[in-house]
């Protein structure tokens, strides 16, 4: 990982990615509490905001990967940093003009749309671009150190972002969003990618000649023909389905309702510093390993994640019900964020890795984000039925639903025969880039 490091354009990568996901960490962390705030405290109110803002990144994600591969993907991600800095602080400007909470709310539905059509252009372009400035040999690393950004990003933006709403309010939360996202632009104004592949001359007059509706075709017809991906796809789609209501709806529910803490923000905000530092942890130790069995380490990770996932929702249930007093729940529920961020990093890492290699890289761009669209149509969905559950049967009932939708992508992936096709042709790749290293 030291070698990646010195690749200056890396260097930039990370260090704008950083500052933004920071800003942006601070102000998911707040954006929770702030609409049960502004909604007395209704989770479906939460669950149709972010079915809304969700579900627009997921319906602009295929358009936006097709954009990405025909535009120069180094300034689709500073532009689009740039666009969500002007978002930001026209947002801080408004809500410091006192506007009702309805209009706060329609304000705050305008500034998550156009987000996540941003959000949308980045985050494939960020698939694209990382294999063009470190290599396919460094991919691994380079994946690995991303994780570094998720996990520093919550360490700071979450326990900030929870002190800072819970002691001085919104408005600086969205202040600090704006500087972080200007930030970050102006880093990534520098990067130079280094490994750019080439089309041809034909193939850059056949992109020309395509309408994006047939580049969108093109990357569902690769997908159905690469053995496993599609059935890949919707297991992913399921496990988001499983994990986004009870993170995002469910744990601040209990935390400020079911439970009745006062500083229910902090404590919050100390479990998911718990979760970040183990993911810091095991991403730089999964990323500088050198693996040899993709098939089997990806296997071992999601069964203990399923057995993570599970337990963190059986302590939520105890304290629900006050089966349990809090502090036995909060020791138990933080030794549970640790295990799940540890076995999310265990699996994650070389599955990523293993398909940006696989993947022809004329089509990166448009794939993962067509990928990407699918693997997260759910989730909107997800946000709504959880809103649901919780209102009329509990947060315990919530954590039993997600554990069930849990355990059929869990089989799915473990028993599948494309699936595994698809991930021994990860190792196969890789073994055959070992033999070439070796011969040169």
């Amino acid at each position: 990982m030291k070698k990646l490091f010195k690749n200056i354009n890396f260097q930039l990568l990370f260090a704008g990615n950083l500052v933004s996901e920071v800003g942006n960490s601070l102000f998911n962390v707040a954006m929770s509490f702030y609409i049960l705030d502004l909604t007395d405290n209704n989770p479906i109110a939460m669950g149709v905001f972010l079915f809304v803002v969700t579900g627009m990144r997921i319906v602009a994600s295929p358009l936006a990967g097709v954009l990405v591969d025909r535009w120069n993907r180094v300034k689709v991600i500073f532009m689009t940093d740039y666009f969500r800095a002007t978002l930001f602080v026209f947002l801080g400007i408004f809500i410091l003009s006192d506007p009702s909470n309805g209009e706060i709310i329609a304000s705050l539905y305008i500034v998550g749309i156009l987000s996540s059509i941003a959000a949308a252009l980045f985050g494939p372009a960020m698939s694209r671009v990382l294999p063009e400035i470190v290599g396919d040999e460094m991919l691994q690393a380079a994946n690995g150190a991303q994780s570094i950004v998720m996990s520093v990003q919550s360490i700071i933006g979450v326990l900030a972002g929870a002190a800072i709403y819970y002691f001085i309010g919104i408005e600086w939360i969205i202040a600090l969003n704006a500087i972080s996202f200007g930030f970050s632009g102006f880093s990534e104004m520098f990067i130079k990618t280094k490994y750019t592949i080439e089309l041809t001359s034909e193939e850059k007059l056949d992109q020309k000649s395509k309408t994006h509706s047939e580049d969108f075709i093109d990357s569902l017809n690769y997908i159905k023909r690469k053995t496993g991906l599609l059935n890949l796809v919707g297991f992913s789609l399921l496990l988001n389905f499983a994990f986004t209501p009870l993170f995002a709806l469910g744990i601040p529910y209990l935390f400020k309702e079911d439970l009745g803490r006062v500083n229910y923000a902090m404590e919050y905000a100390y479990a998911e510093v718990a979760f970040s530092i183990a993911m810091l942890i095991a991403g730089i130790a999964v990323g500088s390993m050198v693996i040899k069995s993709v098939n089997k380490i990806i296997k071992i990770g999601l069964v203990f994640l399923s057995s993570s996932f599970a337990y963190l929702a059986f302590t939520m249930f105890l304290a629900s019900n006050r089966y349990i007093e809090f502090t036995t729940f909060y020791i138990m529920f933080v030794v549970g964020m640790i295990l799940l961020a540890v076995f999310m990093m265990v699996t994650n890492i070389p599955l990523n890795t293993g398909m940006v290699k696989i993947v022809d890289p004329n089509y990166r761009g448009r794939v993962f984000s067509t990928i990407g669209a699918i693997s997260a149509g759910a989730i909107p969905f997800s946000f709504l039925i959880g809103g649901i559950i919780i209102k009329y049967y509990g947060v315990s009932a919530l954590g039993l639903f997600c554990v069930l939708v849990m355990m059929i992508p869990t089989f799915g992936f473990l028993t599948n025969k494309k699936v595994e096709v698809l991930i021994e042709s990860i190792d196969k790749n890789n073994k055959e880039n070992e033999r070439l290293q070796e011969a040169v």
